[in-house]
């Protein structure tokens, strides 16, 4: 498994609750990454191995450097310690830069991001990079001013008219929550070309897409960030249960290994010491994807790959069960 160690620059304070560290790689070399991804952070607490994933704010060729926001999330051990304890100095090991919440290349039209609370985070990095000739309509909700993260920058990119931004706050008065009912408003000259990048809470989530499907916008229209995993799904029904052989090759390396329902391709190779990457574990976020190039695996979740990839042969390990023998790439996989 291959990590990278990271040496924090910069701290800074950026909304309630919520800090950006600033980050360059130890070894002096760059880090390669892009807009909209996320890194994953191995933590050890009282000899218990911890991964905690955060999104970069900074934006290849805009930012000089790399960074991560963090929000301090209640009772939560990792981001209680970035927030109050982590130093200009220190190093965080991490896993390479993952993640398929990426900008889609277009000459044109009109993408629409709505982000809630610190799932403003990979917007902002994805807003940064976002080509000329695009009309970028922003629609955020938070809980008052002061919650807003990159509040200051956001208001200089649209005074400038870089954006449109609607900015609802929903612990002042006038009182402004994002439901069906408003989203529909605000998307009611919809032309159906639109793209929509969404992050933030489950239930922001689900009710934006639930809104979007109802105007007509079909799913590969849509992009999802997600940070929690509601549920880790059961084993799906398979007609054959005998022991597979799975091979993996990283670069140049091969693991070869059996998987067995009810174990998912990624646990198995845990079970035998086979350190591939993942994080969620639940289908949600895309760092434990692989490229199938041989043989055929069922997924119980996919919340993150869309049909274009499915048809490259993308699958999740962490939620991917080996229905043949198979052959997975790991690597820079688009």
């Amino acid at each position: 498994m291959t990590t990278i160690d990271l040496v924090v620059v910069a701290i800074r304070p950026e909304a309630t609750e919520m800090v950006t560290v600033v980050l360059r790689r130890r070894d002096g070399e760059a880090l390669e990454y892009k807009a909209g991804q996320f890194l994953t952070f191995l933590f050890s607490f009282g000899g218990r191995g911890l991964r905690r994933s955060y999104s970069f704010s900074s934006t290849p060729g805009v930012d000089a450097l790399p960074s991560i926001t963090v929000k301090r999330v209640p009772n939560g051990e990792v981001s209680r310690m970035l927030i109050g304890r982590l130093r200009v100095g220190d190093v965080l090991q991490s896993l390479p830069p993952a993640g398929k919440f990426l900008l889609e290349e277009r000459a044109g039209g009109t993408v629409v991001f709505l982000a809630a609370g610190s799932g403003m985070v990979p917007v902002f990095s994805l807003i940064k990079g976002a080509m000329a000739g695009l009309r970028i309509v922003l629609i955020t909700q938070n809980r008052d001013e002061p919650s807003i993260p990159f509040r200051e920058e956001l208001r200089r990119m649209a005074d400038a008219g870089r954006l449109e931004w609607i900015s609802l706050l929903s612990g002042v008065a006038p009182v402004a929550r994002l439901n069906n009912g408003l989203l529909q408003e605000m998307l009611a000259d919809i032309r159906g070309d639109e793209h929509f990048y969404l992050c933030g809470p489950v239930g922001f989530m689900r009710m934006a897409v639930f809104t979007l499907r109802l105007l007509g916008v079909s799913d590969e229209q849509i992009r999802r960030e997600n940070f929690t995993v509601e549920y880790v799904p059961p084993a799906p029904v398979l007609a054959d249960t005998t022991p597979k052989k799975v091979v993996v090759r990283a670069g140049n390396q091969r693991y070869d290994f059996t998987a067995a329902w009810p174990a998912t391709i990624l646990q198995a190779a845990l079970d035998r010491g086979i350190a591939l990457p993942y994080s969620c574990k639940g289908g949600v976020c895309s760092t434990c994807v692989a490229k199938c190039v041989k043989g055929r695996v069922k997924m119980s979740k996919n919340e993150v790959l869309t049909e274009k990839d499915l048809e490259a042969g993308l699958v999740l390990t962490c939620v991917g069960y080996a229905e043949t023998d198979v052959e997975l790439e790991l690597g820079d996989i688009e």
